[in-house]
């Protein structure tokens, strides 16, 4: 317990008392609703009802086609309304002689309603990623940082990556 007498926020519960979950199938809605406002964010608008619908389609196809390589996670105020979301793409190595199997995540799509921003959310669900390829064994979690969020990132360890890469714009 803490001075004041009430016990500490247990994992992934922030003091202010946002909470993280793994979410399933029926947080889909919630999922497609803050990738609608993660998109407007970035300029991209569902024009009218039938495009949400569409998308709302189009959210639920990726779901079931990602299901068995694909976590995420949804970040809750105390009153339950989702306000933050995170997913990570789980990639395993082609098997080499001599050398156990390895997996490795590409955490993406991290997004915290403005409203809620700077309040610990963003940490929760990096701490929940984390915290899941570690306990999944993954040898690595990569991310494509935008400049805002590369302190968040920054403190959890990741650093600028020392391999090149090569990428091809299809």
């Amino acid at each position: 317990m803490s001075a004041g007498g009430t016990a500490p926020p247990g994992p992934g519960v922030s003091a202010s008392g946002y909470a993280v979950e793994q979410a399933g199938a029926e947080e889909l809605a919630d999922l497609t609703r803050m990738r609608l406002a993660w998109s407007a964010d970035r300029g991209l608008h569902a024009t009218d009802d039938a495009a949400v619908e569409a998308f709302g389609e189009r959210m639920r196809r990726w779901w079931d086609q990602q299901s068995g390589h694909r976590r995420a996670w949804v970040a809750r105020t105390p009153g339950g309304e989702a306000v933050g979301m995170a997913n990570a793409a789980v990639f395993e190595r082609m098997p080499k002689p001599g050398i156990p199997p390895s997996r490795w995540a590409y955490g993406a799509n991290v997004w915290v309603d403005p409203g809620h921003r700077r309040r610990g959310v963003g940490g929760l669900l990096m701490q929940a990623l984390v915290e899941w390829a570690r306990a999944e064994r993954m040898v690595r979690v990569v991310l494509a940082p935008s400049e805002i969020s590369r302190p968040l990132y920054s403190a959890f360890g990741f650093r600028e990556a020392a391999d090149s890469l090569l990428r091809l714009e299809l």
